[in-house]
């Protein structure tokens, strides 16, 4: 149950206990009526809205099992295994380089064995339209751009952001970033 749901239904309750109440307590039958009408009518939109909440949580529950785009960096070792994951998933930007005190990176490569090639703040890809985007932060040994299936690296502008499809690999200095 989403937080939402959780809340539509305590007004709910609120309300059943205010009806408890009005009709315990109010002597006045017109007061008693009209109280009774109120919290009945406030009572029955909640119920119902902590109906349509709950199941819209569920299809996003069933929209993120689902997940159709881009969810994740992989940093890929020597040989092309997986030796570090990020889960991107509902972020809309990712800054990548080493994590020294005055950098603020999201991707930290700075224990990996490409640290050395890697600037402090190296590249940033950035969620918009649907699509996300890479940009090299003026690094030092650049940011490159493999895309699925192709043998040839395309250099990335930190003038120019380029767009990132699933399993493209993305070299930052030498240290290859895997799109999934």
């Amino acid at each position: 149950m989403n937080r939402k749901s959780a809340l539509d239904l305590a007004i709910l309750v609120s309300c059943i206990t205010g009806m408890i109440l009005s009709y315990v307590y109010l002597e006045n039958a017109a007061e008693k009526k009209i109280s009774l009408l109120i919290l009945g009518v406030t009572g029955m939109v909640f119920l119902i809205l902590a109906i349509v909440d709950s199941s819209k949580g569920s299809e996003m529950a069933v929209h993120e099992s689902g997940r159709k785009g881009i969810s994740e960096i992989l940093l890929l070792g020597e040989e092309g295994n997986i030796t570090a994951v990020w889960d991107i998933y509902g972020k809309t930007s990712i800054v990548f380089g080493k994590d020294e005190k005055e950098n603020q990176v999201d991707v930290n490569l700075k224990n990996t064995d490409y640290a050395g090639t890697v600037d402090g703040e190296h590249a940033v890809m950035n969620f918009s339209g649907g699509n996300w985007y890479i940009e090299d932060l003026d690094s030092e040994n650049g940011t490159r751009l493999q895309r699925n299936g192709e043998g040839k690296k395309y250099r990335v502008s930190s003038r120019e952001p380029c767009k990132v499809e699933k399993n493209d690999v993305i070299y930052l200095g030498l240290a290859p970033i895997k799109i999934h």
